[in-house]
């Protein structure tokens, strides 16, 4: 499957001009213009209007690139499954969240290397919805999930830790709009950041948001928080994110407003409730 074409107009999406997409995408803006033009004459529509100087997706370009991030995500997946299987069942499989994946990299694999040397591991990079069906598919040993609860009947689950959700706001959004300390319900102008429809945490972000009367007609989808932070840092909207996950003197630039009632998630290991005998998945 060849993606290129899509990842030049989401490169548009995400630049806002045609030349630094190029630049981004290490191609001519010549080779990004000729294929914006080429989508457009095969969908009908235009798919990015100008606006303050940056290109931006039009209705029907919006709901073009959604369906492009859908079939991506759906490529991306195959291809992790099959990366899986190519790994072999000698190593230890271990999905890890987006958000926990460096934590996990730096802080917990050399611990597992060191107390259990005689297996390797094998870290695989998936959401936890991804993960959850990794682990039901055999296609890793354990999974760890930044997530409610799964409860799914053939898996186990041990709690590694707690953390909860906050709404970070930019604070340029808000000045001269406010006095005092913000409310959520006052930010219904703001652009908001969110992940992509079906992540297990979108559900919860679009029952604060409708619970303040926010519509969530100007959004950014993203894949996982790791992108919601950096939209974040770029200004472009206010976004939830753990508390762990906040920029550094996060309080300098945004405010940061807690839901009501507060909204906590898990840290989980995960794994095949029928592996609870494994010796390596306890020792790990």
């Amino acid at each position: 499957m060849n993606t290129a074409k899509f990842e030049y107009l989401l490169a548009i999406e995400k630049m806002g001009t045609i030349t630094a997409a190029a630049e981004k995408c290490f191609v001519s803006a010549s080779a990004v213009s000729q294929c914006l033009q080429k989508e457009e004459q095969e969908a009908g529509h235009r798919l990015f209007g100008r606006k303050e100087g940056r290109m931006v997706p039009t209705r029907a370009g919006l709901i073009y690139l959604q369906t492009v991030k859908e079939m991506l995500e759906i490529h991306r997946e195959t291809m992790d499954k099959l990366h899986v299987l190519d790994q072999g069942h000698g190593a230890v499989r271990l999905s890890v969240a987006p958000m926990l994946y460096e934590a996990v990299s730096q802080h917990i694999l050399p611990k597992l290397n060191a107390k259990i040397p005689d297996r390797s591991f094998v870290m695989l990079r998936a959401d936890s919805r991804t993960s959850t069906a990794y682990l039901l598919n055999d296609l890793a040993d354990a999974a760890i999930l930044a997530s409610p609860p799964v409860n799914h009947a053939l898996l186990a689950e041990e709690i590694l830790g707690e953390d909860r959700l906050l709404l970070a706001v930019p604070k340029a959004y808000l000045r001269g709009k406010v006095q005092g300390e913000p409310r959520i319900s006052d930010c219904s102008h703001i652009p908001f950041i969110l992940l992509r429809r079906g992540a297990y945490t979108r559900s919860i972000e679009n029952q604060i948001l409708a619970a303040n009367q926010i519509s969530l007609d100007r959004i950014y989808e993203v894949d996982d928080r790791v992108m919601v932070k950096k939209f974040l840092e770029e200004g472009r909207g206010a976004a939830f994110l753990p508390h762990f996950m906040l920029p550094d003197e996060a309080e300098q630039h945004f405010f940061i407003l807690s839901p009501e009632p507060p909204v906590k998630f898990n840290m989980i290991l995960a794994y095949p409730a029928h592996r609870k005998k494994d010796k390596d998945i306890q020792r790990m």
